[in-house]
Parts: C-alpha cells; structure tokens; sequence
C-alpha cells in the first residue's frame, strides 16, 4: 500500500470522541498564550524608544499547572493571615479551581522621556533621581513604587487587550492583584507591578460570586511572607474582607489648635 493509501485508510477510521475535559487544557493554554500575544502587541509609550532597541518593560508569564496554582493559593492564605484580611483567601480559594492565569507586568519599566509632569515631577530623569531611594525601600513591600503614570496606562491597555483576546474565545477571564503579588513574591514573575488575568473554562466562572470566608485569624500559624504592611490587630473594616494596616513610620499630622485659639481667629 503506498503513502497516499495509508492516509487514505487513516481518515476513513473513526476517530475516538474528544470529550470536554480533554479539550479544557488545551484550549486554556492556547488562549492565554493568545492573551500574551495581544498584551505584548498592545500600544506603548514611547514606541520610538522600542523601536531603537530599547528593552521591552512588558512580561508575560502562563501558569496553568496545579501544583503551582496550589503554591500561589498558600501564599495568599499567609499573607491574609498577616494582612488580617479574609479576602486573600477567598482569593486562594478561586486560584486552587482555576485552568490557568496569565500575569501581566512591568519590569524595570523606564519612563518614555515624554517629560510630562503626570507622576508630579518636571522631567523623567527628575522623577528617576527623585524616587530612587523610594523604590529600593519598596522591596518589602507587595509591588516596587514609585511607578511612571504612563507605564501604569501601559500596562493597563495591555490588560485589557489580552482580557479582550480571552472573551474573543469565550474563556472566563478575571483581572485580579493578589494572586499577581503571590507570583511576584513566589519568584514565578520579576514584575515591579503586574495584574493576573485568571482563566476558567467551566459553566459556571470561578472568579465571580464568591462568598467571602469566615477566618479566625489568630488560630493560622502560617509561615511569614516578609511583605509589608501587616494588618492591625482588632482594627476590622468592611465586614473583614479588609483591614486597616500598620503604616512603616507615622503619619505625620499638623498640631491642633486649641479651642480658645481657634475662638480668637
């Protein structure tokens, strides 16, 4: 039998049905690297500066394994321990049932020499000079700041070019920050700042609806993440979801009159 006959024979055999949890993976991974194709194509700042062989400040990372989704939902659930927030692990919850997430980020992201004035400063190379000793403080905290205004704008339309990729497909799509600060803190992204675009391809999104959990703070004996701020101690807002936390150095406030100074004016 030639080559033409094999392939002849081959496609008149009846293929084995493809049910949906086979295609599930796939297609997850497929759209989120879509995702990133769209993310990374986005408009940005200072396109001549690419252009001239400038570095790309724009990362893109696809995690669609268990183990590490599970990695990152530990993390969140130490870090709601310390932040005293229930939110963090309603949020790992949702990552544990995730089929993957796309995380979107800055890394090193230089400003455009547009020397706008939106960060407050008069030129970028002012904004650099006067924020450096800032941003290397910021290494404990959950992303490195000060970041440039229009690397921000940056990254947002890249965001919403790869959430817009992922409805072009029908996958569930959410944009979410503390699964972003877990991979960031975990090692899995080298982002100063970035968003995580979570994915589920199931009948019902994993990511809306959630009811936020009952915790007992106090009873979790997690290890420490070694991030900053911590949440205050009975100090509870918005139901627990979130809290007030413990700011590095005082809040500096101007002194209050007194009230037969006040009467005088």
């Amino acid at each position: 039998m030639t080559g033409t006959d094999d392939r002849n024979a081959s496609a008149l055999e009846p293929q084995r049905p493809v049910g949906f949890d086979e295609i599930r993976g796939p297609v997850v991974r497929q759209v989120g690297q879509l995702m990133a194709a769209a993310a990374m194509t986005a408009p940005k700042s200072g396109g001549q500066l690419l252009a001239a062989g400038a570095a790309c400040f724009l990362e893109t990372v696809l995690v669609d394994d268990p183990a590490t989704l599970g990695r990152l939902a530990a993390w969140m659930r130490a870090r709601g321990k310390e932040r005293r927030e229930a939110i963090w692990f309603r949020d790992a919850v949702a990552a544990e049932a995730l089929d993957g997430v796309l995380f979107v980020g800055l890394v090193n992201p230089y400003p455009p020499n547009y020397d706008c004035g939106a960060c407050g400063y008069a030129t970028c190379a002012e904004f650099l000079h006067a924020t450096k000793t800032l941003r290397e403080e910021s290494a404990g905290l959950e992303f490195a700041a000060p970041t440039c205004t229009l690397r921000a704008a940056d990254l947002g339309v890249a965001v919403g070019s790869a959430a817009r990729t992922a409805a072009l497909h029908c996958v569930d799509c959410r944009c979410q920050t503390r699964i972003a600060v877990a991979a960031r803190k975990l090692g899995v992204v080298q982002a100063d700042l970035a968003v995580a675009l979570s994915l589920s391809l199931t009948h019902k999104a994993v990511t809306f609806d959630r009811r936020m959990p009952e915790v007992d703070f106090d009873a979790l004996d997690p290890p420490g993440t070694g991030t900053l701020p911590v949440g205050v101690p009975g100090a509870v807002r918005g139901g627990g979801a979130r809290n007030r936390q413990q700011p590095r150095q005082p809040t500096a406030r101007p002194p209050r009159r007194s009230p037969s100074r006040q009467a005088g004016r």
